[in-house]
């Protein structure tokens, strides 16, 4: 085998690997709807002091997987809002405390916004302490939370 031959041939190997290599479809994940996402508080609310409207700040515990991949990554932030509050008030009428919130959404690994939502049908997260004997009702960074995906969403791993 001459010197030409074995020069053509490494180079049609060479060019065939990295046809190979290129032209390999991007494995593709999908993100379905109602998909968990496991979330905590990064600060607690109290229905003293909390407002609706007032934004919520959460983090995200464990890594969120479809189809084998990492979507949305621990420690990714996630938002969310109050949607009721009021304090208990002991005057001529008892009103009991009331606390409640609302996923808004997070990002994935991709950096594209994910909406997500409550389990409960008015999509809304309440809280509800009454065991205790008080009107004050609390959610801390302690406490495990769920949050919903709202819609589908394509990845791709590169």
């Amino acid at each position: 085998m001459n010197r030409t031959t074995r020069h053509l041939l490494a180079a049609t190997g060479l060019a065939s690997l990295m046809l190979s290599t290129t032209s390999a479809p991007a494995a593709a994940a999908q993100l379905p709807e109602g998909t968990a996402v496991h979330v905590r508080l990064v600060s607690p609310i109290t229905s003293e002091t909390a407002k609706a409207g007032d934004r919520l700040h959460f983090v995200v515990t464990s890594d969120v997987i479809a189809d084998g991949l990492v979507v949305i990554t621990r420690r990714t932030p996630a938002e969310g809002a109050i949607v009721a509050a009021r304090r208990a008030s002991w005057g001529f009428i008892w009103h009991r405390a009331r606390l409640a919130f609302t996923y808004i959404q997070t990002r994935g690994v991709d950096g594209q916004l994910i909406q997500l939502r409550a389990l409960s049908i008015d999509n809304r997260v309440n809280i509800n302490r009454g065991d205790y004997g008080h009107g004050l009702q609390w959610a801390t960074e302690g406490d495990p939370l769920e949050a919903y995906v709202v819609g589908n969403y394509d990845f791709r791993s590169n």
